[in-house]
């Protein structure tokens, strides 16, 4: 296949782009075998009756949408250039920020196992909050003040880790998963940006036990797509907020920090957030941090869908809030913290092939490094074969590059199993030709 010509979805496809190739023969269809220049959406709906993906070719048409704007944001995150602004967008204070405060002490190899036993230890104590509130004890806040206090240091150490394990859904309590993978977001972010270790720890605590006011919320509620709630509904739905903080101030021993990022969170740049209807930086400094952290967890793994956004569908999303929903630079440092397609992603390359991102090469952080899971025709590999995108440009005569991100559990690819054969047993790596 030549260089220039790229696999894209029906889904993606765009006007202006040019078919070279399609998933069956060209004879197998009413279009001409020369190619298809796409004009209008009609031609899309065409071509969807008889295809599910097809080849452009980028020196006759237009390339590929979302690897072309994420290309630009890449570019873009990396310089000091204006990405976007809004018009009449609410002016905040640049983030407070102090890159390079941690360096990485291990590697994902190294650090794997205990991330593995500290998230699972992190899920049991959500739960023992959980028991507590129902059975009407006193909640166990300093116990999980040392889970939280683990998990931090174990972050600092390498936030790879536990980011691939954040790609893995948690198969009982949703608010048990959530508030911990969101709870490793903002810890991340936070050592992106090098907040103080305290800050770091009370940021995680307060993200940790931020759902606790759900609990109190009916579950018929709770299982109901928000898109179809009733004035009602939302204004119910918004109360957690109050019972959270009811029934954390009548625990002892938290720091008002914590109480702020759990009164704080949902509050939004624009003044559209709740329950007070913040703006700007009157939002507390950690709470902005817990707020897209959180909200970027949703986006991943919706409570009640089976599959949520790609990552870097999720990273186009949350661009498209920059100075609404969230401040410019915050977005802009997230990208940067988690990049692109953080570790633990699922991704289809410019050869057909199904790849898992393994680890970030934080100078370029669209050229990571991936592990092979399925050939071009998405027949798993015997063995897992290693790429490092920075060193190698192109493939089998094809030029690599990461076409777009998958949802998780795409081709029946389980984060879990690979997760597990990959780092906890042995390395079945293999240099890839």
């Amino acid at each position: 296949m030549p260089l220039d010509q790229y696999k894209v979805d029906i889904d993606d496809l765009t006007t202006g782009m040019y078919v070279s190739r399609l998933d069956r023969p060209w004879i197998d269809t009413p279009f001409p075998l020369q190619g298809y220049y796409i004009r209008e959406m009609s031609d899309i709906s065409d071509l969807r009756q008889y295809c599910k993906y097809v080849y452009i070719d980028v020196r006759r048409g237009k390339g590929p949408a979302e690897q072309a704007f994420l290309q630009t944001l890449d570019n873009v995150t990396k310089s000091k250039n204006v990405s976007k602004r809004v018009p009449g967008a609410v002016k905040a204070k640049k983030l407070r920020a102090k890159k390079g405060a941690y360096s990485l002490s291990t590697s994902p190899k190294q650090e794997v196992k205990n991330a593995i036993k500290m998230k699972k230890l992190a899920e049991l104590a959500i739960s023992y909050i959980d028991v507590a509130l129902k059975n009407n004890e006193a909640l166990p806040i300093e116990e999980t003040r040392k889970v939280v206090s683990l998990m931090v240091n174990d972050i600092i150490r390498n936030p790879d880790a536990f980011i691939w394990l954040n790609k893995i859904k948690n198969k009982d309590s949703y608010l048990y998963g959530h508030t911990v993978r969101s709870s490793i977001w903002a810890i991340s972010l936070g050592r992106h940006l090098g907040i103080s270790t305290e800050a770091l720890n009370n940021l995680a605590m307060g993200v940790m036990i931020s759902e606790v006011g759900k609990t109190t919320l009916p579950d018929a509620l709770l299982k109901k797509d928000k898109e179809n709630y009733t004035v009602d509904d939302l204004e119910l739905y918004q109360s957690h907020v109050s019972s959270a903080l009811k029934i954390l101030r009548a625990s002892d021993g938290l720091d008002k920090q914590v109480l702020a990022v759990v009164a704080n969170m949902h509050e939004r740049h624009d003044g559209s957030g709740y329950p007070r209807g913040l703006v700007g930086d009157s939002i507390p400094y950690l709470a902005k941090i817990a707020g897209i952290s959180s909200t970027y967890d949703e986006l991943t793994f919706p409570r009640n869908k089976e599959f949520g956004l790609s990552p870097s569908k999720c990273i186009m999303e949350l661009y498209n809030l920059i100075d609404e929903k969230f401040q410019k630079d915050l977005v802009e440092e997230f990208i940067q913290a988690i990049g692109i397609y953080p570790a633990g992603t699922l991704v289809e390359l410019s050869t057909s092939e199904t790849a898992m991102v393994l680890e970030q090469n934080p100078e370029r952080k669209l050229r990571p490094k991936v592990m092979l899971l399925l050939d071009e025709e998405k027949r798993p590999y015997k063995k897992y074969k290693l790429v490092d995108l920075l060193k190698k440009e192109e493939r089998n005569g094809i030029k690599l590059d990461i076409m777009y991100s998958l949802p998780i559990g795409s081709y029946g690819a389980d984060p879990t199993e690979i997760y597990a054969s990959a780092f906890t047993s042995k390395w079945l790596f293999s240099i890839a030709s």
